[in-house]
C-alpha cells in the first residue's frame, strides 16, 4: 500500500448511513483490507497466507452511536484481523485497527476528522504506547503521549542507529512538561541549560556507537525502581516519579554495547528523558552537570557550535534507499563533511577518531549518491584514507577509512563498467585491493567483509578453490562474526553433493500445502530458491510447472523456497504465477537462517535432489534442468 496519510477517499462511499442503518454498497474485497498495512515499523500483526485468504470474510459492522459504521476482516477461524472504523458519522474511516491472534495490537487516528492520522497507539500485546503526529504530514512521531521505560529506550537505540535527533526529540521532556508538572523556576532552568548541550552529546554518542545498523537489536533495559519526589520537599505542585540511570544492552551481529540513559521524569503516562543517552559504561554525571555523562563532547566552543550546526543539518537529512544516484543526498553528505572535517582539525588524535569515522561514512555515502561525473566525494575519500593511513598505521581508524574507500572505488568502477570484459577486469582489481586489505588489517571488523567479498566474487568468477580458501580464512580468523555464518554455509554447500539435502530452518507454507522432509522420501526433488526481485523467476516458475506436469507421475517433486524480505511480495507474486508443489517462504531473507544454512549468494539458486535425498547437483542451470531431472528419474 502506497504509504499516504490522505485518506479521504479511501473506503468511503461503501457505506451509505441513512437514519443511522448503514446501507451496502460494494464492500471492500480481502485484498482491499489488506492492502492497508500500519503505518509505524515494526508493527507484529496476523496476515493470513494465500490459502487462508479464501476463508477470510469481510463484514459491516454498526457503531453504538448513531451513524457510526465500519468493516472488519476475520480470518477462517472468525478472529478479527483488521477493523477500519468512521467513528463520526462522515462516512469517511477515521479509526484503523490491526490484531494479533484476534486481539488488537496497534491503532491508527485521525482525531480531528481531516482525513489524516495523527495519532499512533500500540495495544494490548503490542504495548502502551501513543505518539502524536502534530503536523500530521509525514508519520513521524513529534512527542509521546504515553511510553514505558523499556519503549522508552527502544526509541533510543532507533535514533542511535539512525543518527537522527529528532526521534530522540521527541523523548526529551519540554519545558511545557515542566512547567505542567508545576517543577521549581530554577530547575526548569536547570534542565534546559542541560539541553542546549544535547544535539552535540547525541551526536558524540553517536560517533562513539559508528558501528551500529539496520541489523542492531535492542535486547534488554536495566533500572532500579523509580523514585518519587515529594512535592513539599521538591517545591513542586505535586510528586514527581524519577529514574537516575538505566542501561540499555543493545547487540550487532556478535558484538554487544551498553547504552546509559540518564534521569527521566515521568510526565502523565510517558517517561521522558532530560538528557541524550551515553556509553553505557561511563560513569553518571553529576545531575547538575551541564554536559552530562561522560560522553566526550569537547570543551572547545569551536568545535561545540559544529556539532549544533551537524545536529541542525542532520534534521533535514534527505531520505535514501542507500543506492543510486542522488544529487539531494550527495550535497547533504559533502555539507556535513565540511562540518565534521572542522571538528577533525580542532581535536586531540585521541578525541579525534570517532570523528573522522563519521566523516568517512558520510563521504561514502556522498561518493554513492554522485553521478559517475562528479568525483568531488570520491578524492576527498582518497586523501583522507592516505592521511589517516599516514599519520594512524595500523591503527582501527585507517583500516575503517580504508575500507569505506575501497568499497566506495569499486561501487564507482562497477557502475562505469561498459561490457563484461571491464567489469571482469573490475572485480579482479577490487579482489587484489581486498586481499591487500585482509594482510594489512587482519583483525579489522572490516576484515569479514572483505573476505566474504573476496569469497563471493571468487564463486562469481567461478574459482572455487579460491573461493574455498577465502571462505575458510573468514570462519577460522572471525569465527563468531554473522560474516562467518554465511561462510560456513558456502563451505556446506559447496561440499553438498553426495550428501543430504536439509532445508535449514523454520519455513511457511505460502500455499497452505504442509510441507515435511518425509514427503520427499524416493522422489526427485527440484529445489528452487528464488525471491520475487529474480528476473528469472516467471520463466522458471513456468519452467517448474511444465516438468512437474511431465514428471510427477514419475516421482518428480517440487520445492520453491522464497528468500524476500516481506512474505506479502512473495505471495503476491505466487498469486500472479500460480506455481506447482511445496511453496515455502524463509523468514529472515537472505539473512535469515534458511539462506545463511547454504551460504547462498546466486539467485536463483536450483538444487537437484535424488531419490535417496542425497544431492545430485548443488547448482543447475535452468536451461540444462530438464535433462538433469531426465537422468535422475532413471
Amino acid at each position: 500500500m502506497a504509504k499516504s496519510h490522505g485518506t479521504k477517499g479511501l473506503l468511503a462511499g461503501l457505506v451509505a448511513v441513512a437514519w443511522g442503518v448503514p446501507v451496502l454498497a460494494a464492500p471492500p474485497s480481502v485484498d482491499d483490507m489488506l492492502a492497508f498495512r500500519p503505518y509505524q515499523r515494526g508493527v507484529v500483526i496476523s496476515t493470513p497466507t494465500a490459502a487462508e485468504k479464501a476463508s477470510c470474510k469481510v463484514e459491516l459492522m454498526q457503531g453504538s452511536a448513531k451513524g457510526t459504521s465500519g468493516w472488519v476482516l476475520r480470518d477462517p477461524n472468525g478472529r478479527l484481523l483488521r477493523k477500519f472504523f468512521d467513528t463520526n458519522g462522515d462516512r469517511v474511516p477515521d479509526q484503523w485497527s490491526y490484531y494479533k491472534d484476534g486481539v488488537e495490537v496497534y491503532r491508527e487516528l485521525d482525531t480531528n476528522f481531516n482525513g489524516n492520522r495523527d495519532t499512533y497507539m500500540w495495544l494490548n500485546s503490542g504495548g502502551m504506547k501513543i505518539g502524536i503526529d502534530r503536523d500530521e504530514k509525514d508519520g513521524i512521531i513529534d512527542t509521546w503521549q504515553a511510553i514505558s521505560v523499556e519503549e522508552l529506550s527502544q526509541e533510543v537505540v532507533k535514533a542511535l542507529t539512525a543518527r537522527d535527533f529528532k526521534t530522540l526529540q521527541a523523548l526529551l521532556v519540554s519545558e511545557d512538561d515542566l512547567k505542567a508538572l508545576g517543577l521549581p523556576a530554577a530547575e526548569i532552568q536547570r534542565i534546559t541549560a542541560v539541553q542546549k548541550q544535547t544535539p552535540a552529546k547525541f551526536q558524540a554518542t553517536c560517533g562513539k556507537l559508528s558501528h551500529l545498523n539496520e541489523n542492531t537489536r535492542w535486547l534488554h533495559v536495566e533500572t532500579a525502581a523509580p523514585s518519587r519526589l515529594p512535592a513539599d520537599a521538591t517545591g513542586a505542585k505535586r510528586d514527581i516519579l524519577m529514574h537516575y540511570r538505566a542501561l540499555v544492552l543493545i547487540e550487532t551481529g556478535n558484538k554487544a554495547d551498553m547504552i546509559q540513559l540518564g534521569e527521566m521524569i515521568l510526565v502523565g503516562e510517558a517517561w521522558k528523558l532530560i538528557d541524550a543517552p551515553v556509553l553505557g559504561d561511563q560513569e553518571a554525571a553529576p545531575a547538575d552537570s551541564i554536559a552530562g555523562g561522560t560522553a566526550p563532547v569537547p570543551s572547545d566552543p569551536m568545535v561545540q557550535e559544529m556539532l549544533k550546526r551537524v545536529a541542525e543539518l542532520d534534521k533535514s537529512a534527505p531520505s535514501y534507499a542507500g543506492m543510486g544516484v542522488n544529487p539531494a543526498v550527495a550535497n547533504y553528505h559533502l555539507q556535513r563533511a565540511d562540518l565534521l572535517e572542522q571538528i577533525v582539525a580542532r581535536l586531540s588524535e585521541a578525541e579525534a577518531g570517532q570523528w573522522i569515522k563519521q566523516l568517512a561514512d558520510s563521504l561514502s555515502t556522498a561518493v554513492q549518491a554522485s553521478p559517475s561525473s562528479d568525483s568531488r566525494a570520491y578524492d576527498r575519500l582518497l586523501k583522507l584514507a592516505e592521511k589517516t593511513a599516514k599519520d594512524r598505521p595500523g591503527s582501527d581508524v585507517a583500516a575503517y577509512v580504508a575500507f569505506r574507500e575501497l568499497t566506495s572505488d569499486y561501487s564507482r568502477a562497477v557502475s562505469e563498467a561498459k561490457n563484461a570484459k571491464a567489469m571482469l577486469d573490475t572485480q579482479s582489481r577490487h579482489v587484489e585491493r581486498l586481499a591487500r586489505f585482509v594482510a594489512a588489517y587482519p583483525k579489522a571488523d572490516d576484515a569479514a567483509d572483505a573476505l566474504l567479498q573476496l569469497g563471493m566474487i571468487s564463486e562469481f568468477q567461478g574459482k572455487e578453490q579460491d573461493a574455498q580458501k577465502w571462505y575458510e580464512q573468514l570462519v577460522r580468523t572471525h569465527g563468531s562474526s554473522p560474516q562467518a555464518v554465511k561462510a560456513a554455509g558456502a563451505l556446506r554447500r559447496m561440499t553438498l553433493e553426495g550428501k543430504p539435502w536439509e532445508i535449514g530452518g523454520q519455513v511457511t507454507s505460502l500455499n497452505g500445502v504442509p510441507f515435511s522432509m518425509d514427503k520427499l522420501r524416493g522422489k526427485v526433488v527440484v529445489v528452487y530458491y528464488w525471491a520475487d526481485w529474480c528476473q528469472s523467476a516467471p520463466a522458471d516458475f513456468a519452467k517448474l510447472k511444465q516438468l512437474a506436469q511431465t514428471y510427477r507421475s514419475q516421482g518428480l517433486e517440487i520445492v520453491a523456497i522464497s528468500v524476500d524480505d516481506d512474505q506479502a511480495r512473495a505471495e503476491a507474486f505466487l498469486r500472479q504465477h500460480n506455481p506447482v508443489g511445496y511453496q515455502l517462504y524463509a523468514p529472515g531473507g537472505l539473512e535469515g537462517p534458511v539462506a545463511q544454512h547454504y551460504g547462498l549468494i546466486i539467485f536463483p539458486n536450483i538444487f537437484l535432489v535424488g531419490r535417496d535425498g542425497k544431492v545430485i547437483n548443488r547448482n543447475v542451470e535452468p536451461a540444462a534442468l530438464e535433462d538433469e531431472v531426465k537422468k535422475a528419474m532413471k
